[in-house]
C-alpha cells in the first residue's frame, strides 16, 4: 500500500499548476500570435502544448485524489469494490501518461521550430530554405513514431486494467509488457531531448551579436535544458525501479519509495514543464525583441516641418500655424526594407529617423530650433517696425544715385 502523504503530496503537485497554465493557454491567443511570420510556426505548437497538457495533470489529479479516497475514505460503503477502484484509477492513470507523451512530442516540436525560427531571421533574405521543409518531414516522422507508441501503451494499459479483475499469467504478462513499452518511451523520449540542448547553443551563439534575438534565444536555451532535466530525472527513476528487474517490479517489489514515486519524480516533471512552459510564453508574447522575420506595424512618428521661405510671420500673442499637416514617416524617402530579418529593419528605421531629425534640424531657421514636436507653438519676438520713408529721404536717395553714376568722357 502506498504512502498516504505522498499520495497527497502528489495530488497537490498535479493540480497546483492547472490554473495558472489554463489562463497562459487562453492569454496566449491574444497575445502570442504568429501574424503568418515563417519564424513563428513554432509558437502556434507551443499553443497546442498547454490544453494536452493540462488535461494531463487534471487526469493526474483525479488519479491521486481516487487514491486518496482509497487510503483514507470508507470504500465499504460503496457498491464497488477496493478493487474495482483500483482499476478505476489505473484506467485514468493511463490515459494521464497518454497525455503526458503527447505533450512532450508537441514540445519537442516546439523546440525544433523556434530554433528553426531563429535561424530563418539570421537569413539575410529572410526566406527559408528548402533544406528547412525536409528537416520538418523529418521531425514530424519522428514524432509520429512516438506517438503511435504512445497509443500502443495507452491500448495495451486499458486493456491490461480490463483483464486484471480475472488475474492469471496472461494478465502478469501484460503489465510485464506494458512497464517495457513504457520504458521503451521514456528512453526515446530522454533522447531526443538531448539534441535540442546544443541546437539552442549555437542559437545562442549565432544570435549573440544580434540585440533583437539574443534574449529570447537565452530563453530557448533555458527552456531546453530544463526539459533535459526533467526527463533526465524521470527515466533514471523509472529505469532504477522497473528496468532492473520488470517482473519484480510488476509484482510489486520494486526497489522505488513512495515518497520518490509519487513526490521527487512528480516535482521534476511538473514543476520544471511549468517554468518552461513560461519561458516560452514569455518569449512568444515579445515584439520588438522578440521572435520575428518581419517587421511589426508601429504608428509611425510625425515631424514638424518649419514654414516656407516668404510666409507671413502671425502677429504678435498669435500662434505660428504649422505648414500643411506632420509629415509621416511612410511618406518620406525610405531604403528598401522588404526581405530583411526583424531586428535589421528595427535597427534600419531607428537609423533613419535619427537620419530625419538632423535633416530637419539643419533646414530649420535657427529661431525655431528651440521648438519641439507639433503641439508646440512659436511666439515670435515683437519685431520693429520700419519708419515709412519722407520726402527728404527720396532727396537724399536720389543725390546718391547720382553720385554713383560714372560721368561720360570728353575729347582733349
Amino acid at each position: 500500500m502506498d504512502d498516504p502523504g505522498a499520495l497527497i503530496g502528489f495530488t497537490v503537485l498535479a493540480g497546483l499548476f492547472i490554473t495558472p497554465l489554463s489562463i497562459l493557454w487562453f492569454i496566449s491567443f491574444c497575445l502570442a500570435r504568429r501574424n503568418h511570420d515563417p519564424a513563428r510556426v513554432g509558437v502556434a505548437w507551443m499553443k497546442a502544448v498547454y490544453p494536452v497538457w493540462v488535461v494531463a495533470l487534471t487526469l493526474f489529479t483525479a488519479t491521486g485524489g481516487l487514491r486518496v479516497w482509497l487510503a483514507f475514505g470508507d470504500v465499504y460503503m460503496s457498491d464497488l469494490s477496493f478493487v474495482d477502484f483500483l482499476l478505476i484509477a489505473s484506467h485514468i492513470s493511463t490515459t494521464a501518461t497518454f497525455f503526458h507523451n503527447v505533450a512532450d512530442i508537441l514540445l519537442f516540436i516546439t523546440f525544433v521550430e523556434l530554433a528553426s525560427g531563429f535561424m530563418l531571421c539570421l537569413q539575410t533574405d529572410g526566406q527559408p530554405k528548402p533544406i528547412r521543409k525536409f528537416s520538418r518531414f523529418g521531425i514530424l516522422a519522428w514524432g509520429f513514431v512516438l506517438l503511435v507508441l504512445s497509443i500502443a501503451h495507452l491500448g495495451l494499459g486499458h486493456s491490461l486494467a480490463a483483464r486484471s479483475s480475472s488475474g492469471g499469467s496472461s494478465s502478469l504478462q501484460e503489465a510485464v509488457t506494458s512497464n517495457r513499452l513504457a520504458g521503451a518511451i521514456k528512453i526515446l523520449m530522454w533522447l531526443t531531448s538531448i539534441p535540442m540542448v546544443p541546437a539552442a547553443a549555437v542559437v545562442v551563439h549565432r544570435t549573440k551579436n544580434h540585440e533583437m534575438l539574443r534574449s529570447s534565444a537565452v530563453l530557448l536555451l533555458v527552456a531546453t535544458i530544463l526539459d533535459f532535466i526533467r526527463l533526465t530525472v524521470t527515466f533514471a527513476i523509472f529505469a532504477h525501479g522497473f528496468l532492473g528487474n520488470v517482473v519484480a517490479a510488476t509484482l510489486g517489489y520494486s526497489p522505488i519509495t513512495s515518497t520518490v514515486a509519487w513526490v521527487i519524480e512528480p516535482f521534476f516533471n511538473f514543476v520544471f514543464m511549468f517554468i518552461l512552459l513560461v519561458l516560452l510564453f514569455s518569449l512568444a508574447v515579445r515584439k520588438r525583441k522578440g521572435l520575428w522575420s518581419q517587421a511589426l506595424l508601429y504608428p509611425a512618428p510625425s515631424y514638424w516641418m518649419p514654414p516656407a521661405q516668404g510666409m507671413p510671420m502671425p502677429a504678435q500673442g498669435m500662434p505660428m500655424p504649422m505648414q500643411g499637416a506632420p509629415v509621416p514617416a511612410q511618406q518620406m524617402h525610405q531604403p528598401p526594407t522588404e526581405g530583411l530579418p526583424a531586428y535589421l529593419q528595427v535597427a534600419q528605421q531607428q537609423q533613419m529617423q535619427q537620419q530625419m531629425q538632423q535633416q530637419m534640424q539643419q533646414q530649420m531657421p535657427q529661431q525655431y530650433q528651440h521648438m519641439a514636436a507639433p503641439q508646440v507653438y512659436y511666439y515670435p519676438q515683437q519685431q520693429q517696425q520700419q519708419q515709412q520713408p519722407t520726402p527728404l529721404d527720396h532727396q537724399r536717395q536720389g543725390q546718391q544715385q547720382q553720385v554713383a553714376e560714372p560721368k561720360p568722357a570728353t575729347d582733349a
